[in-house]
């Protein structure tokens, strides 16, 4: 029973070093993904840093091109507005009476007097300058493009980052749950082994007191016996 308590001792000792290891490992590499965690999380601030530093230099670029293609749909809108007013004119001037279609011409001839070169003239000057106004911020909306994309990966990667290290952080949390099992385990079989070393002890000790009283027993009844035969 001694050996065999010795042995669970040794082998509960083993498992508990080889849990000492585990954690050990395991606490490491929860260290290492909370730095990977925190570079990563740097490098996503400055990746917002560059996009929005990017979209600063963009802006007054893009504010002249949405103001250009304002006044572009609004002179498409009175361009549509007066081919509107024609075609009714023209249609009017073909149905109904005498006096609508009369009316309807003399409003068709009104509106063909007008001269549309100065409208012509402001749509083709604002679409030069919208065109312009494209290729000026052209490498700036390339730019904060790119830093949206840089910043959208290195959103990602603090995400993954981030997951990575609440893993990690579980499973050393689960190593070291294991590390005291191990220890608690080692614990008991030490003092399993100290109860059977000490019950062999006693045992010894009885046995030894059990061999004294049986030889101090032959010693009387030897002396009795020549007692016995003096007599």
């Amino acid at each position: 029973a001694a050996e065999e308590a010795r042995q669970k001792e040794e082998a509960a000792v083993a498992s508990a070093n080889e849990a000492k290891r585990q954690e050990a490992q395991a606490v490491a590499a929860a260290e290492e993904a909370l730095a990977k965690e925190e570079a990563a999380v740097t490098a996503l601030e400055e990746a917002k840093a560059k996009e929005e530093a990017a979209k600063v230099a963009e802006a007054p670029f893009k504010a002249a091109q949405d103001e250009l293609e304002a006044a572009l749909a609004d002179l498409k809108k009175q361009e549509d507005e007066y081919n509107g007013k024609i075609e009714d004119c023209k249609k009017r001037s073909e149905e109904g009476g005498v006096v609508t279609r009369n009316k309807a011409k003399n409003e068709l001839a009104q509106l063909l007097a007008e001269d549309p070169l100065p409208l012509r003239r402001a749509k083709i000057t604002l679409e030069a300058a919208k065109k312009k106004a494209e290729r000026a911020r052209a490498p700036f909306e390339e730019a904060t493009k790119i830093a949206t994309a840089a910043r959208e990966a290195s959103d990602e990667a603090a995400s993954q980052a981030t997951a990575a290290r609440e893993n990690a952080d579980k499973e050393a949390a689960q190593a070291t749950a294991a590390r005291e099992a191990a220890d608690e385990a080692q614990r008991q079989a030490t003092a399993a082994r100290e109860a059977s070393d000490a019950a062999a002890e006693e045992a010894r000790q009885a046995r030894e007191a059990a061999d004294a009283a049986a030889e101090e027993a032959r010693q009387a009844r030897e002396a009795a016996d020549a007692a016995a035969e003096e007599a």
